[in-house]
């Protein structure tokens, strides 16, 4: 898996007659190349193996090595794997012919030479040669960054864990995964993508250079996307790798700069080392993913070493993942529906959907836990399409019997940035037959702040059919006026780390003050989540705020409960108020 062997016109001789030398060194000249001729094969080999070399040409029959032996040690070398090697002897049996190519010979010359033709042939030797480099390259290496591809890493690693099982040592595998690369091509397009992709793979191949004072059996490849593996055999190759992995962690630490834009493409890093963690390569390439997928899900820090009980971890998720796209595809899932209440009259104001899942095995599944599944998995989109259409469903059956709510949903990164969530509400409210205006969009401001064009144009399609945009957990993502006076939302909700001690921390007193402040030199909304004691209540009420949710106030309902509750009474009243009037 070394870097491709740069076009070299040297020609390494061997042979231990001073005419055999100086005829073949000679015709080596004629064909454009440097001759370096040595008179016994040990001699050669030790040259061969410290340049870059064109063409070996070797006799047979030589004190020492011979060219056989020559032949076999330079084959097991990577490098040497297209370089044409002739052997060049007065045998010319078959035996002695089958010998020569078992031992990895490109062609056969024999003695007596035709020192007129040679040239010739050696031109059309290193012709077919460079020809097979070009089609090796074209199999073997990423023609974007120049790394070796999935298929060489798998060979290579293969090779090592042989070398490794004779000599008593261990091979590492180390795989990386970008975090959030998609975001880049998305947002600025693959060619900027691509260009990231470039600086990733030079500075890893720098990160590895630091260590291969240490270990010449290092190299990198790019797996596949945004993924790389480091393969390296050593001694003591589970130290090592820890280093590595460490030192690219903290590498891309710093960001990539690429035409002025900043770019973190942070990594998680899991290793896995045979033959402690597997007796093949695939097992043990399985087990240092598994170990990337740990520190990617958050349970470990950046660089993950792999543990048996991973696997016990992941295979659940797995499971999980499984039942979640069963209970999608078979409308298992449900909705509850928290209150939102305004805090001038204390009336119903709308109500937020919220997705559960109650498996039949697990029980209820936290919605933490099987949002992140969905999300990784690409289920989100799936999901987001199921909670539409419950939600315009359930619009359409309180409607028939005269209630009128309006409901929230909450829509992920993925879904406004890779789906049509504009589409998929058109068509739902379509199809039951009430009006989208009646459906509000929560994004978290995460999301706002990204600023991408896809994401602004899915946020406009939705204003466009009547839908209200939130802004939920406002006050946690980095927020700038410059992204609410880009596109301001209808409403803000003030995330509940600055609400549970508003009446008691000056400091969360002043972001929420800001807050609403904010809220009314723009005209927009502002909710305050999770108000679980009345002095929270009362210290926003004080200061303006329009709306409040929380447990304090009710917890999430069923739909035939918050009708009971709320919208029955709210009918009823509204019915007698206009029997008073009439």
């Amino acid at each position: 898996m070394s870097d491709a062997r740069a076009t070299a016109l040297v020609a390494i001789i061997a042979d231990d007659e001073d005419l055999g030398r100086l005829l073949l060194a000679e015709a080596a000249s004629a064909s454009g190349l440097t001759p370096l001729a040595f008179d016994n094969g040990t001699a050669a080999l030790e040259a061969a193996l410290s340049r870059d070399v064109a063409i070996v040409l070797l006799d047979v029959d030589m004190p020492g090595m011979d060219g056989y032996s020559v032949c076999q040690r330079l084959r097991a070398e990577s490098r040497f794997a297209t370089v044409p090697i002739v052997m060049v002897t007065g045998h010319e049996d078959s035996p002695a012919i089958t010998r020569a190519f078992e031992a990895g010979a490109t062609d056969f010359i024999s003695k007596p030479v035709n020192w007129a033709l040679l040239p010739r042939r050696l031109e059309y030797i290193l012709r077919n040669a460079a020809a097979a480099e070009r089609i090796e390259r074209l199999a073997y290496f990423d023609p974007l960054t120049g790394l070796p591809n999935r298929q060489c890493c798998i060979e290579t690693a293969e090779r090592l864990v042989r070398d490794a099982a004779q000599l008593q040592q261990s091979v590492a595998i180390i795989y990386l995964d970008l975090n959030s690369f998609k975001r880049v091509n998305d947002t600025f397009g693959h060619s900027v993508g691509d260009a990231v992709l470039r600086d990733v793979a030079g500075k890893l191949s720098g990160i590895l250079e630091g260590f291969k004072a240490e270990n010449q059996h290092l190299a990198v490849a790019r797996f596949g996307g945004d993924e790389f593996v480091i393969l390296l055999r050593h001694a003591a190759a589970r130290a090592l790798a820890i280093r590595i992995a460490d030192a690219c962690a903290t590498a891309f630490k710093q960001p990539i700069v690429y035409e002025g834009l900043e770019f973190y493409p942070a990594p998680s890093i899991g290793l896995a080392v045979y033959p402690d963690d597997g007796a093949d390569v695939a097992t043990v390439l399985k087990h240092a993913d598994t170990a990337m997928y740990q520190a990617k899900t958050g349970a470990a820090e950046s660089v993950a070493v792999y543990i048996p009980a991973m696997s016990s971890r992941l295979a659940n998720w797995l499971e999980l993942e499984g039942r979640l796209r069963r209970a999608v595809a078979e409308d298992r899932l449900s909705l509850v529906f928290q209150p939102k209440f305004r805090l001038h009259d204390n009336q119903l104001a709308g109500v937020e959907a919220l997705l559960r899942w109650c498996d039949a095995e697990y029980g209820e599944v936290p919605p933490l836990r099987f949002i992140e599944i969905a999300e990784d998995s690409g289920l989100i989109l799936d999901l987001g399409s199921w909670v539409v259409r419950a939600v315009c469903r359930q619009l359409r059956d309180w409607m028939d019997r005269g209630f009128t709510v309006p409901v929230a949903i909450n829509v992920s990164g993925k879904d406004l940035l890779h789906g049509d969530p504009a589409h998929v509400i058109w068509t739902e409210a379509a199809a039951a037959r009430v009006p989208a205006s009646l459906i509000e969009i929560e994004i978290t401001e995460s999301l706002l702040v990204k600023d991408s064009a896809t994401g602004r144009n899915a946020l406009k399609r939705l204003r466009e059919l009547g839908c209200r945009i939130a802004l939920d957990d406002f006050g946690t993502g980095y927020s700038s006026l410059a992204y609410i006076t880009r596109f301001p939302p209808d409403r803000i909700k003030i995330d509940k780390s600055f609400v549970r001690d508003v009446d008691r921390s000056a400091s969360d007193a002043a972001i929420a003050n800001a807050i609403l402040s904010l809220g009314e030199s723009l005209g927009i909304t502002v909710t305050a989540e999770g108000i679980e004691r009345p002095g929270q209540l009362e210290w926003l009420r004080e200061r303006g705020c329009h709306e409040a949710q929380g447990f304090l106030l009710s917890r999430p309902l069923s739909a035939a409960e918050l009708e009971r509750q709320f919208l029955q009474p709210a009918q009823e009243s509204a019915a007698a108020q206009r029997r008073q009037r009439g």
